[in-house]
């Protein structure tokens, strides 16, 4: 009797398997996402369709804040999300292919179809988004500096093909018709602004995928509004063109869209890219757009039947050393990527979200989730540091790659694609001024100079730095000590490939071409590539440390405390492990961790930014470590001066007139409040800003 009841429970479950499989399969096919130009719409599932989508990079923020961000975008009424996928990011190594953490892509599209948003994919190979490189991995510029980048070189092509068989069928798996939520992809990014037009290549993608991603899915471009931007890709009609730009294209529809409508007569309306903010650079303001010319100016777009992308509604943070730089001239962005978005750079809720979120109800009608509660930011006090060492007798330990030579090498070539490398070489017999000229025919991008008696790598005697803004690779200095001065080393710091401009090409880092000095060329280059993460990811090696910053007491103080690590612990209980604000307004330029994690790089001296962004999720219960490298000035000779206060506000920047220059310390903090009345602000879900 038990055998024959069990076998009706599984029969019954097999059946009840088949039907659930069945029904899902004639679900699956009825899902559909394309496009009826004679209409000039989208068709979700055969009905007319019209996106109201956000831009957030998974990769700008750790997967614990991925839920919180994307309830966010659902609750302002979104659609659907749009996303970048940087190949550097998920290859940071030939061969080295990375799809968990942060890097964990499929379970974002997961955590998107939970909160039932479509995904739109910007798969590159080239994304731009202020990214290193803009997405292309920099081990490209070790196989081969002139490889032509966004081309139809063979050895492009078949590092993007390699790529591309391993990122689109993860995309492929994904897709609306397959039942998961992806309903277009891009390949390539504004290619119209490269100013070129390699159709070969444009073709290459296309066939891509098509291969992988089959023919009904929509595959679509992205490039400015203008006729020149259009005259490429999107007037050869193979990928869906779509168009972006800003509140003051909002002002007249029809003039904005003609040069589309020039090259793509019908289909759905589409702004890609509609700015909500705006990027910074190191040394630049803080980037502002008015809260309330961005919602007038989506009111505007949904009215027309326009289907719009938020670029950025979250931006997030360049973690480590992941930002780009624009060029020419070379104008690296900061380690906050807040774009001045409709969700601030720790996720809480602005005005201009608020905005946002009343436009989409009144243009839809309907009414979305409730808005989730920010998260808790908190004031953590004071960190005391203690400064182990200057980087004098360290050096040994972060070496993972040397090269010997006439001439300096490129960082590429050490296989040094982020971060540091040091450059050393001896000064020759005969050379007894006190007075010194140093010149590089090419620096990339900012270097610190040093000389000692040391053959060995070691920073000595602080000569001063050399900025990528110098309008020459000069260096004047006077030696302290002439008798001593055997060695010249340069220490090298890649501020962030060229994401977009001129100079993408090429765009190799490091110490590039002659050096000379006094005029004469200096031979035969030691060429060393460093992991400064080595110097946080190990806090118990500080003892060592300590005991080289003994061995070198006799320096000057001020010398002494160039290029120095700082380091410090705290104690958190449960209730503490919230997001934070470092403030690192008494330090100059360098780089931060928390717990071996490399928040960033910090440059209160340039400005805009001053505090750097702390996720919660970097926190933990007990012992914390925090390490500060000081590249720059010494900002703290003793230790009760040493200190990094933990914020419950960012500072990265108010807007002022253009070439002030940046006062740490003096920043108006009342600006950072909210910018409008409690009267003016529509009502909340739930209570807050």
């Amino acid at each position: 009797m038990n055998l024959i009841y069990l076998y009706a429970v599984l029969l019954t479950c097999a059946c009840l398997a088949s039907f659930s499989l069945a029904v899902q399969l004639d679900s699956n096919s009825q899902r559909s996402f394309t496009i009826d130009y004679d209409n000039d719409t989208f068709l979700k599932d055969g009905q007319p369709f019209q996106y109201i989508s956000g831009s957030i990079h998974y990769f700008r923020l750790l997967p614990a804040d991925w839920d919180d961000r994307l309830a966010k975008m659902r609750a302002a009424g979104l659609n659907a999300v749009q996303i970048y996928v940087p190949w550097n990011f998920h290859v940071p190594r030939p061969g080295q292919h990375r799809f968990t953490g942060s890097a964990d892509l499929d379970l974002f599209l997961a955590l998107a179809q939970k909160h039932d948003l479509l995904v739109i994919v910007r798969a590159g190979p080239y994304i731009c988004a202020e990214w290193d490189f803009g997405g292309l991995p920099a081990w490209l510029l070790q196989r081969n500096a002139s490889m032509v980048m966004r081309s139809s070189d063979p050895q492009f092509l078949a590092a993007v093909d390699e790529w591309m068989a391993v990122l689109l069928p993860i995309i492929a798996r994904r897709l609306y018709s397959s039942g998961g939520n992806v309903i277009m992809v891009q390949l390539e990014n504004e290619y119209g602004s490269t100013g070129q037009c390699d159709l070969a290549y444009i073709r290459h993608l296309y066939q891509l995928g098509r291969r992988y991603l089959g023919n009904q899915t929509v595959l679509f471009s992205t490039d400015g509004q203008s006729a020149g931007f259009l005259k490429c890709v999107a007037k050869e009609r193979l990928f869906y063109a779509t168009v972006d730009f800003g509140p003051e294209g909002t002002k007249s529809l029809n003039d904005t869209f003609a040069p589309l409508r020039a090259v793509q007569p019908k289909g759905p309306l589409v702004n890609s890219e509609y700015y909500a903010g705006w990027l910074d650079n190191w040394s630049g303001q803080h980037a502002q757009v008015d809260a309330k010319a961005v919602s007038d100016g989506l009111a505007r777009m949904l009215a027309y039947g326009v289907s719009v992308n938020i670029y950025m509604f979250f931006g997030g943070t360049n973690f480590g050393y992941w930002n780009g730089a624009n060029s020419p001239p070379l104008a690296p962005q900061p380690t906050s990527y807040d774009y001045d978005a409709p969700l601030a750079e720790n996720g809480d809720t602005r005005y201009k979200y608020q905005l946002i979120r009343q436009v989409i109800i009144n243009a839809t009608g309907r009414q979305p989730p409730p808005v989730p509660p920010n998260s808790t930011v908190s004031s953590l006090g004071t960190v005391k540091l203690r400064r182990l060492a200057s980087l004098l007798g360290n050096l040994d330990s972060l070496i993972v790659n040397r090269v010997d030579s006439k001439f300096p090498v490129a960082m590429e070539t050490l296989g040094q694609y982020q971060g540091f490398a040091l450059y050393g070489a001896q000064i020759p017999k005969g050379y007894d001024a006190t007075e010194y000229s140093l010149r590089l025919a090419k620096a990339r991008d900012f270097v610190y100079a040093f000389a000692s008696s040391e053959s060995q790598p070691s920073l000595g005697q602080f000569l001063g730095s050399i900025s990528y803004s110098d309008s020459e690779a000069v260096l004047n200095f006077t030696a302290s000590n002439s008798s001593g001065v055997r060695n010249l080393w340069l220490l090298v710091e890649n501020c962030g490939h060229v994401n977009y401009g001129g100079d993408l090409q090429g765009n190799v880092k490091g110490i590039l071409g002659s050096v000379t000095l006094n005029g004469a060329p200096l031979y035969g280059w030691r060429s060393y590539a460093l992991d400064f993460d080595r110097l946080a990811a190990r806090p118990l090696r500080s003892r060592r440390l300590a005991a080289s910053a003994e061995a070198h007491k006799g320096q000057d103080a001020a010398q002494a405390a160039q290029a120095s690590l700082y380091m410090g612990e705290f104690t958190l209980d449960k209730n503490n492990l919230t997001d934070t604000y470092a403030n690192l307004s008494t330090f100059c330029k360098g780089q931060l961790w928390i717990n071996g994690f490399n928040l960033g790089r910090y440059w209160p001296c340039a400005g805009p930014q001053v505090t750097l962004y702390v996720p919660g999720a970097v926190l933990r219960e007990g012992s914390n470590s925090i390490a500060v490298l000081e590249l720059l000035q010494a900002p703290c000779l003793n230790d009760s001066s040493c200190r990094v206060d933990f914020l419950a506000m960012p500072d990265i920047g108010l807007s002022r007139p253009a070439g002030e220059s940046v006062g740490r310390l003096e920043y108006d903090r009342e600006s950072l409040q909210v910018l409008a009345t409690a009267e003016e602000l529509p009502q909340l879900d739930d209570g807050r800003m």
